[in-house]
């Protein structure tokens, strides 16, 4: 008797039936795995595949992305591309000839409409239009057949999944099956629907057909001997030949609740109605917290925040640990400038203050520690920056998401993520963060008689006190003129 075989969509829901209608949940701390999972997904897609991004850049990893949805799409799966537009770009051309394919859609969110074909005239329309620069849509979400999701901190983009120059910690979350898959779901529906996602036919069109172009194009890029892209193609390669019993083990069953801002909130001029902002759920979960609090973000602002308040947990009591960039790591000083004025002031109040390091004395040790569910490689990394958002509550929950600790990610950018209720993964970050918290990775922050002080581990591997912040002139410059101008609302 032939055997029937159960589509990767059908096996995702009746898992989640056999588990009483919950999720499936995987933390993706590894840029490669993260890319691999992506790719897989892409390859398995029967249906639709829905994507949508802050950042697309062209890279190695990109180049293959575009392939296999066209492979996707030229097997009837039905596939929608949802980007910002503020890094479209020069690229728009390459996308139009990718939409040329009848499977596939592309729409761009908060779009430019004029000036759009030389890069300076887009610069000067951006200019020209602050409100439309200053709302941006910074959700990151990845859905195949409606069954299966990946959302987090990463864009698309060689540096979020490796760089042999430059990397970024970040995390994302795979969610299989249940009520989290489906919310994700009517998520990226809201926003593809709302009229600010606009179709990129509206601004360019290229010729019925170009995609065949673009695929040989494509395809001959990505077979140029590349170390790089060795490493790509070898990472889907490991993860394709896993039986589904292996990611059967690798998930957690768990009650996830979906948080993102309605994409309405970006048509106003100054700060959208509390309504229509996920900022206030998360308001809701830190006063909640009964004993611990960890964050982790790549930009961390306290201030007006609408309503957000870490200092009214620490006056209560509650343990709070930060991690998140040094002067040295960030990619963003201005930011960081903004940031270094809270530091004597939560210092003071009990928390726990850590800056991820830009020199790692040994990326390798660093991977291979935090490596509990994974089997893929990472090269050396020679310098760092910290790129993830996420919370851990307590002990029994946490957030994985696009929402940093700023002013921009409460008023002016749109955010998604994710609640997960598990003690299991709750001790899982919890030690992946205890593990980046380490002397050999970032600066723990202290007040020695009303000065601060950053102790880190040489590479003799003896305890060094630094009375200054490490950074170059320029970062310095960059950080003091965004304390000068006053700019933090913004950043």
């Amino acid at each position: 008797m032939q055997q029937t075989v159960v589509s990767e969509s059908e096996w995702a829901h009746q898992q989640s039936a056999y588990h009483g209608g919950l999720s499936g949940f995987q933390l993706l701390p590894h840029g490669m795995e993260a890319y691999a999972r992506r790719m897989l997904l892409a390859e398995r897609a029967e249906h639709t595949l829905d994507i949508q991004t802050y950042i697309l850049e062209d890279s190695h990893s990109i180049r293959r992305l575009l392939r296999h949805l066209i492979a996707a799409a030229e097997r009837g799966v039905k596939i929608r591309l949802l980007i910002d537009d503020l890094t479209v770009g020069h690229q728009q051309g390459r996308l139009s000839r990718l939409e040329s394919h009848p499977n596939i859609s592309i729409r761009v969110f908060n779009p430019i409409r004029s000036g759009r074909r030389f890069a300076i005239t887009r610069v000067f329309s951006l200019m020209l239009d602050a409100r439309r620069l200053n709302r941006r849509m910074h959700n990151k979400l990845w859905i195949t057949d409606g069954a299966y999701a990946i959302w987090g901190g990463r864009n698309l983009s060689d540096r979020y999944f490796y760089s042999d120059a430059f990397s970024f910690f970040d995390m994302d979350a795979l969610a299989v099956g249940g009520e989290t898959v489906s919310d994700l779901q009517a998520s990226f529906d809201c926003y593809w629907e709302h009229p600010l996602a606009e179709p990129l036919s509206s601004f360019i069109r290229a010729k019925a057909g170009e995609w065949q172009r673009l695929d040989v194009e494509l395809r001959l890029r990505c077979h140029e001997q590349s170390e790089i892209g060795q490493v790509y193609d070898d990472a889907l390669a490991d993860l394709r030949d896993d039986p589904r019993e292996v990611l059967l083990e690798q998930l957690e069953w768990a009650k996830g609740v979906v948080h993102y801002d309605d994409p309405e909130s970006m048509t106003f001029t100054e700060k959208s109605p509390n309504s229509l902002r996920m900022n206030n759920a998360i308001k809701k979960e830190l006063e909640n917290v009964k004993e611990g609090l960890q964050i982790v973000a790549g930009y961390f602002i306290p201030h007006d925040l609408n309503g957000i308040d870490i200092f009214a947990l620490l006056n209560r009591g509650v343990k709070v640990a930060i991690m998140t960039n040094s002067l040295e790591s960030t990619d963003v000083p201005l930011v960081h400038g903004a940031y270094a004025r809270w530091r004597h002031p939560l210092l003071k109040a009990g928390a726990k203050l850590f800056e991820t390091r830009y020199h790692v004395r040994s990326r390798q040790r660093l991977i291979a520690r935090i490596r509990t569910r994974t089997r893929l490689k990472l090269s050396r990394t020679r310098t760092s920056s910290l790129h993830a958002k996420t919370l851990v509550f307590d002990r029994d929950r946490i957030m994985i998401a696009s929402f940093n600790f700023d002013p921009r990610s409460v008023w002016w950018n749109s955010e998604i993520g994710v609640v997960i209720y598990s003690e299991k993964l709750n001790r899982e970050l919890s030690l992946i963060n205890a593990i980046g918290m380490l002397p050999e990775y970032s600066y723990r922050l202290r007040l020695i008689n009303g000065a601060l002080r950053w102790f880190s581990i040489s590479h003799t591997q003896k305890l060094r006190e630094y009375t200054f912040e490490r950074g170059n002139p320029w970062r310095r410059f960059q950080s003091w003129l965004s304390r000068v101008l006053g700019i933090e609302h913004l950043l």
